[in-house]
């Protein structure tokens, strides 16, 4: 395949046994995650650190202006570098989940016959979100997860796609910085997490300045089975529509995108 999923960006084909083990191992060990989430003129960057088990305590707060291109001084990426070499990380150390704006993306239900192979449905999807976003099936990226009820006769496909030059756009301004960019995921999917997440629930969104948010790790394998609401806003509950409205919502986005470490 051509095209690039949200997952493995960096390839056209979705993740290999041997790299998600790897991906396994590695997010056991991991002692801190950043999530960089779309707001109102810029971007927030959120950092996430080990409490006591199994919490995570928030540790960096920081609002970029500007736009993914702007190189100067100004820009997200100069912004990205200062924030990494303040943690004393060596160049290309830190890793970064980045949220796609949902302005961005395109989504759907794609059915295809019980039985297909992954590789035949991935195909599938590849050219219905190609056709959504009016461009060549090379052109997009994409991401996909089957509904687990089925009739028997067909599976549903739930997607989401954006342009593949988005997800370039992400991955030149991360390296600027001399960050990695690990995935890239819709900022609805991301808030998701959050909440689910969140000590003290939705209410500490509005009480609590970010820097005093806590989330509970544990709560993670349910977040992950309610995950088809990535792709379907409306199952999102009248609460968290709410809050990503308020100017707690961008930070909420980028804890779940940093969050997205331990997933």
């Amino acid at each position: 395949m051509s095209g690039q999923t949200f997952e493995d960006f960096s390839k056209g084909q979705g993740m290999q046994l041997a790299s998600w083990l790897s991906q396994r191992l590695r997010t056991r060990a991991v002692k801190q995650a950043w999530g960089l989430a779309p707001a109102q003129k810029g971007w927030f960057l959120l950092g996430l650190g080990k409490e006591a088990s199994p919490f995570m305590g928030v540790h960096t707060v920081q609002y970029f202006p500007g736009d993914l291109e702007d190189q100067s001084v100004l820009g997200v990426s100069h912004g990205l570098r200062q924030s990494g070499a303040s943690r004393g990380a060596f160049q290309g150390r830190h890793r970064v989940n980045m949220g796609l704006p949902m302005a961005q993306a395109v989504s759907g239900m794609l059915a295809v016959p019980v039985g297909w192979e992954p590789s035949d449905g991935e195909a599938e999807v590849q050219l219905e979100a190609a056709r959504a976003l009016g461009l060549e099936p090379q052109e997009v990226s994409f991401d996909w997860q089957a509904d687990p009820q089925s009739d028997g006769v067909v599976t549903q496909l739930q997607w989401v796609a954006c342009a593949q030059s988005a997800i370039e756009q992400f991955n030149q301004c991360v390296r600027r910085a001399g960050w990695q960019l690990a995935s890239v995921e819709p900022e609805l999917q991301a808030a998701q997490r959050a909440a689910f997440c969140l000590s003290g629930g939705m209410s500490v969104l509005l009480t609590r300045p970010a820097q005093d948010w806590r989330f509970d790790l544990a709560l993670l394998p349910e977040a992950q089975t309610k995950g088809a609401a990535m792709l379907n806003p409306s199952s999102f509950d009248a609460a968290l529509r709410d809050a990503l409205q308020t100017s707690a919502g961008p930070r909420l986005v980028a804890a779940g995108l940093a969050l997205k470490a331990w997933t």
